[in-house]
């Protein structure tokens, strides 16, 4: 895994400029994060990351750089998961086979390229500005960019309580853009071509899927997320069923033949060409607006926009309360990853 995200780092120079914004809303220079892998012994917790990004300030990854650790070895011993919810057979077979080596790629290309993407623009202490103002157009509006960061501004500051989720969201979204490139399906290992057709087509149902269990984290009472991961998957999943109804739609099935209780199907499209169109036009479109909130500061259409693909209510594209009726009723028990216990013996 290191030679392959190593390799992933290597190449951001020729991969950064294919995302969908202009060269202005990208770092200046990209500042090549200190990458390591690791395969660990033991973490002190039951949920195991596969991963840490530091630091979380964007103003010292901006201008610093970061470092990521990928703890190469727990995607492969916390992946191995019982027969998921709301899929059919045959992707489940899919499922089974290409979660792992899918998930590299998203973690890769999250971690690496998404939070390491994208610019803040912004004043310093004098009033200047890093950016060219009459040569940086908004997307949005077709107009020269208006808003920054004043001095002593942050990210974190701005976006508040929807700062977590709204930058997983565009890592997430950078991740399923740039996972339909060869280049990088070249990088981690896929040579064959319906392998790696099989690998992204696994990728992006396993967002959606993803998306749908993360209802289990709203709570309809508060009418608030608990968890940002979770907001964040939703919100993609609900951009694709809106923006892409060609490749995703979900049936809800009031009961079920083997239970007899209320059911989902998530219908995922077997048509790559679509992923790679529809799809990518939807996650591309999506993330243009992530990224041009984001250097601009412009929280209140951030807001806007991300509290209206938050929502939880049954008078959306579908019924997403009952919808979560139903995942939380069929809910399997929490996983728990038991440590191991490593001495060393008499003999060493």
């Amino acid at each position: 895994m290191s030679k392959k995200f190593t390799t992933l780092v290597d190449n951001a120079s020729r991969l950064l400029p294919l995302l969908p914004w202009s060269n202005e809303f990208e770092l200046d220079r990209f500042l090549q994060p200190d990458f390591t892998s690791l395969d660990i012994l033991t973490f002190a917790g039951s949920g195991v990351p596969s991963g840490i990004n530091i630091p979380n300030y964007n103003e010292i990854k901006q201008n610093e750089g970061f470092k990521n650790v990928s703890l190469g070895n727990v995607i492969t011993a916390t992946l191995k998961s019982t027969k998921p919810n709301f899929l059919n057979e045959d992707d489940v077979k899919l499922l089974d086979k290409y979660l792992v080596p899918s998930f590299e790629i998203i973690v890769g290309l999250h971690e690496l390229l998404g939070h390491g993407s994208g610019k803040l623009f912004r004043a310093d202490k004098d009033g200047k500005l890093n950016f060219d103002q009459n040569k940086t157009i908004n997307p949005l509006t077709g107009k020269p960019v208006d808003k920054w960061y004043e001095n002593g501004e942050s990210y974190d500051g701005k976006f508040g309580a929807i700062s977590s989720a709204y930058e997983e969201c565009r890592a997430e979204c950078v991740g399923l853009y740039l996972s339909l490139n060869p280049d990088v399906l070249t990088i981690f290992g896929f040579t064959d071509q319906q392998e790696a057709r099989n690998a992204v087509y696994v990728a992006w149902l396993k967002m959606v899927h993803s998306g749908i269990i993360s209802l289990q984290m709203y709570n309809p009472t508060v009418k608030k997320w608990l968890q940002a991961h979770s907001q964040a998957r939703y919100v993609i999943t609900r951009v694709l069923l809106e923006s892409a109804k060609e490749i995703v739609s979900i049936d809800q099935i009031e009961q079920s033949p083997i239970d007899g209780k209320p059911d989902l199907l998530i219908n995922f499209t077997k048509d790559y060409g679509l992923i790679e169109t529809k799809g990518r036009k939807a996650i591309g479109d999506f993330l243009i607006k992530l990224q041009t909130y984001k250097s601009t500061g412009d929280n209140e259409s951030a807001q806007k926009m991300f509290d209206y693909y938050s929502a939880v209510t049954d008078d959306l594209e579908y019924p997403y309360l009952r919808f979560r009726d139903i995942v939380v009723d069929r809910k399997k028990p929490r996983r728990l990853f038991v440590q191991s216990s490593t001495q060393i013996d008499s003999d060493n």
